[in-house]
């Protein structure tokens, strides 16, 4: 205390605070020292309890599964297919057995065997007079079971086969053994349940994993479990090895009991009969006692440390920004102050804001100059009228003058987001540019105009030597890039005033059409003539549409391999090769939405050619659209052609049968609805109108080659009614049946 008043003033902020939260620290752990001594001296009744708890849910849990194994057994006892494999193999041994009866037998023992929650590692069905199981496997010897595939020394082979004790109840429990399980050689403890039912030839074993049930319901660390049967004999040990002295007495009431530095918690179980015992050492609840109240001492001393240095810190985070907020008022440089504290940081920014503020008004005006020079440019790239005194007062230059225009193209496939992060990527390809171009040219101005073009204003008298390496150094830098994005550079001709910028930008822009498809940085200085080439004639390419309805892949490769080698011979340009490659692409997808076929959904009709730059390039994204899009119209048209042949042979078939658009479509697998709809779509006429003119032109034939009366010919192609054959008959032909027969034998 001498220490804090001798650097602190009892009157000051600081020493009153921490006070204050000393008090407060001292009262709370008074009441935790009253807690942890009432808590120790009730610890131990209450461990007790748990444990009680413990054993008492481990008794529900196996009575529960007690009777759940006996209502499964005594389920399968009784099933006729198990009684039907007995009489079957009575009567002619192992051979006459039904093994489609086993089957079903079996499904059933795997049902439940696979059940986690059961926990058994199999159920067999003993016909001990045939010396044969069924388990989950299927049919097994007895010998063969227990000699090889479920080995125990506590149960051997010899133990099954003889009459063994049986008792009254129907199911029975035997002490727990260690058997070796065939082909896995693995070792596992399980306690073998014996169905007795009176008269029966056969008897049910299941067989228990007591250590997969052990680890559901074990209980607390450092006891041991043991479940006795009736007679008291142990069916169960969690750990066998330490069990050397004998149960103590119990009279079968007491909840626990204490013996010989041991406490033994008893619990009968009401619908086996069987005894649970959970036994835990003296010296072991101890320790938990004693685990606990170390525990509670350490939290105790780790609250009551933390708590004091947290007051300590808390009140010298109060005082520090106070004290130097007050220092700091009559000084002219201020320091920002920044905590976690809102109204400090509040009153500290207040207090600096009128120091800053005239620097925040420079800093905002030197940053703000390059835009609006950037601005005021554009506006005279693009003939925008500014008003006359703002733009009197941005510094844009005089003199002689070269537009270069960058145009960056991003290797990518388009999207909103990719477009956004590559406008910001543009602006760092635009810092490098104006860096290697302020640096050969100091007046020189770059701005960028969009996310895929960036303008560079170099005042020159002259295309140099001094530009032309400027240029080739940035080409450098680009290639290194060339599998990310491409850029063609092109340089306009010198022009004399500042009023001539959009001629220059225009010149620039007509300048970059002629860029070669090449994978590399280009650099164009002068204006080239260029051939209006185009990959296609008229005739190719309604020679290739024609093949692409038809689904020909073969005819239409060949068609824009010879436009390709025709556009490569006479120099397109990538822009040319580029309209040829996008107008092939339009023409296959327009092909398709004639055809109704679906095409997979793209963001754009570009993507295809979002990567393509090279001839090869467009040449083999075409191919890959090409064969996509033909196999999909062949698909579509044996589609067409199978289900139309169907029902048009089907009504030449059965044309004097009733034939309905609800009986095709049954025959189909389709709606009545969706089938009427679908013949309209193929085939242009409904379902009625096919079917009447394949009656009528079978009419037809009957009408001239034989004598059969019209009534008779109208019965013969489906027609019930002669009258209303004769209607549909002059309906599609303009003359009666008649008449129709009489015309012909006239003319022949």
């Amino acid at each position: 205390m001498q220490w804090l008043t001798s650097r602190f003033s009892v009157h000051s902020l600081f020493f009153k605070m921490l006070i204050y939260f000393l008090i407060v620290i001292i009262l709370l752990s008074s009441y935790n020292i009253w807690s942890m001594t009432f808590y120790t001296r009730n610890v131990h009744n209450e461990i007790v309890k748990y444990n009680l708890t413990l054993i008492r849910n481990t008794v529900d849990s196996f009575e529960k599964q007690y009777t759940t194994w006996k209502s499964l057994l005594l389920s399968l006892q009784h099933n006729e297919f198990v009684g039907n494999i007995n009489r079957q193999a009575d009567k002619g041994g192992k051979q006459a057995i039904d093994y489609l009866q086993v089957d079903l037998v079996m499904d059933q023992i795997r049902t439940i065997v696979t059940q986690p929650f059961y926990h058994l590692q199999n159920v067999m069905i003993y016909y001990r007079s045939h010396s044969f199981l069924l388990e989950s496997d299927g049919m097994v010897d007895d010998d063969r079971m227990f000699r090889h595939y479920y080995v125990s020394e506590q149960y051997p082979y010899e133990f099954w086969i003889k009459d063994a004790d049986r008792s009254d109840a129907f199911l029975q429990a035997l002490p727990s053994s260690g058997f070796t399980i065939e082909p896995k050689s693995s070792e596992v403890e399980l306690l073998p349940l014996v169905s007795h039912v009176p008269g029966s030839r056969w008897e049910i074993i299941a067989l228990v994993n007591m250590n997969s049930w052990y680890e559901s319901y074990k209980g607390m660390s450092g006891s041991r479990f043991l479940l006795l049967d009736q007679d008291g004999t142990p069916l169960f040990q969690s750990a066998p090895s330490s069990m050397d002295a004998p149960l103590p007495a119990w009279n079968g009431t007491s909840e626990w009991i204490k013996d010989k530095g041991n406490y033994y918690f008893f619990e009968k179980g009401d619908r086996s009969g069987l005894t649970y015992v959970s036994i835990i050492p003296h010296n072991e609840l101890n320790r938990s006692i004693s685990r606990m109240n170390w525990i509670a001492v350490l939290l105790f001393a780790t609250t009551l440390l933390i708590g004091t240095l947290a007051s300590w810190f808390f009140t010298r985070n109060i005082n520090r920004p106070l004290k130097r907020m007050i220092t700091g008022l009559g000084k002219t440089e201020q320091h920002l102050y920044e905590g976690t504290i809102s109204e400090f940081n509040a009153i500290a920014s207040h207090l600096q804001g009128l120091h800053h503020e005239r620097k925040q008004i420079k800093a905002w005006m030197d940053h703000i100059k390059p835009l609006l020079t950037s601005y005021h440019y554009m506006a005279r790239f693009k003939n925008i009228n500014i008003d006359a005194a703002a733009a009197a007062e941005l510094p844009v230059s005089e003199g002689a003058f070269m537009i270069v225009v960058f145009q960056l193209r991003y290797r990518h496939t388009p999207s909103e987001l990719l477009d956004e992060m590559l406008t910001k990527a543009t602006g760092k390809i635009k810092d490098i540019i104006s860096l290697q171009v302020q640096e050969a040219f100091p007046l020189s101005h770059t701005l960028q105009m969009d996310s895929r073009e960036i303008l560079s204003i170099v005042y020159t008298q002259e295309r140099s030597e001094r530009l032309l390496a400027c240029l080739n150094g940035l080409k450098r830098i680009f290639d290194q890039d060339q599998g990310t994005y491409l850029v063609t550079i092109a340089v306009s001709s010198v022009f004399q005033h500042t009023s001539h910028f959009d001629q220059a930008y225009t010149e620039a822009m007509s300048l970059l059409l002629q860029a070669m498809p090449v994978e590399e940085t280009q650099i164009i200085w002068e204006k080239a003539p260029r051939e209006d080439v185009s990959g296609f004639t008229a005739e190719q390419e309604h020679e290739f549409y024609v093949n692409l309805q038809a689904g020909n892949e073969v005819s239409c490769q060949q068609l824009i391999d010879r436009a390709f080698d025709s556009l490569h011979r006479r120099g397109a340009t990538a822009d040319q090769l580029h309209h040829f490659a996008l107008a092939v692409l339009s023409r296959i997808r327009k092909t398709m939405a004639l055809l109704n076929i679906e095409s997979s959904p793209l963001p754009s009709d570009h993507r295809p050619l979002a990567h393509c730059v090279t001839p090869e390039h467009y040449k083999q994204a075409l191919l890959n659209e090409l064969a996509r899009a033909a196999e999909a119209i062949r698909r579509k048209r044996e589609e067409n052609y199978d289900i139309i042949q169907f029902i048009a042979q089907f009504m030449e078939n059965h044309i004097s049968e009733e034939i309905s658009l609800e009986l095709l479509a049954d025959k189909l697998n389709m709606s009545p609805t969706y089938l009427s709809g679908y013949i309209k779509e193929k085939t242009g006429s409904n379902f009625s109108d096919h079917l009447h003119a394949i009656r009528i032109r079978k009419a037809k034939e009957l009408l001239v080659t034989t004598n059969m009366p019209v009534q008779e010919v109208g019965e013969q192609i489906g027609y019930r009614n002669v009258t209303s054959f004769i209607r549909m008959f002059k309906k599609l032909t303009g003359q009666p049946p008649g008449d129709y027969r009489k015309t012909h034998w006239i003319r022949n």
